[in-house]
């Protein structure tokens, strides 16, 4: 049998009094720090249930036709979207889609700029990977435990657990983009006159 070097139950109230003291310390900053993401949501929220279902239908359908050229999946999604409507679930799906909205745009605009510079950096590159398999790997409710323990149960740890689980394909797809340019192509935008940033 193991030896008992370290007293579990000790550890435990270690661990749970830091705890405390953090989310006593920091609990009112972070909720400061969120409070425009918060915002954002609810702005997005209200004006998608506020705007008129068939507008809201007809501009998935363009966007949907628009991105696949299929109309068999326009049709498609413009269909569920009917039976969301009929079954009652309009205002759930359109917080929902407002959710997806704001995560998407956060996950974008942090996602972007870190794979740009990883795609620059070996070295950030080398730190960077193991920390996106990490978040790839560990399930969602790993990251929605303590988002609820320090905003309780709301919007903020489902944006949380959502942008920290799409965030790292997008960076890992934004370094692979820039690092798998052809060579020949970077020396003919080069020899144009093109900065390094362009």
């Amino acid at each position: 049998m193991f030896p008992k070097i370290i007293e579990a139950r000790d550890l435990r109230a270690a661990i749970d009094s830091a705890v405390d003291l953090f989310v006593v310390e920091w609990a009112d900053t972070l909720e400061a720090l969120f409070e425009p993401f918060l915002h954002l949501l609810n702005f997005f929220e209200s004006s998608l249930i506020g705007l008129p279902w068939w507008l809201i239908i007809a501009t998935i359908a363009a966007i949907t036709q628009f991105g696949s050229r299929r109309w068999t999946l326009t049709v498609f999604v413009t269909s569920l979207m009917f039976l969301l409507g009929a079954m009652g679930l309009w205002e759930d799906s359109m917080r929902t889609m407002a959710l997806m909205l704001v995560c998407t745009l956060i996950s974008v605009a942090f996602g972007i700029p870190v794979g740009i510079m990883m795609s620059r950096s070996d070295r950030l590159r080398a730190v960077v990977l193991p920390i996106l398999d990490v978040m790839q790997t560990m399930p969602s409710f790993v990251y929605l435990i303590p988002a609820i323990m320090l905003f309780g149960p709301g919007k903020i740890p489902a944006v949380l657990a959502t942008v920290i689980y799409a965030v790292p394909p997008l960076i890992r797809l934004t370094d692979l983009g820039i690092r798998m340019v052809d060579e020949e192509i970077l020396e003919a935008t080069t020899a144009f006159g093109a900065s390094g940033m362009q």
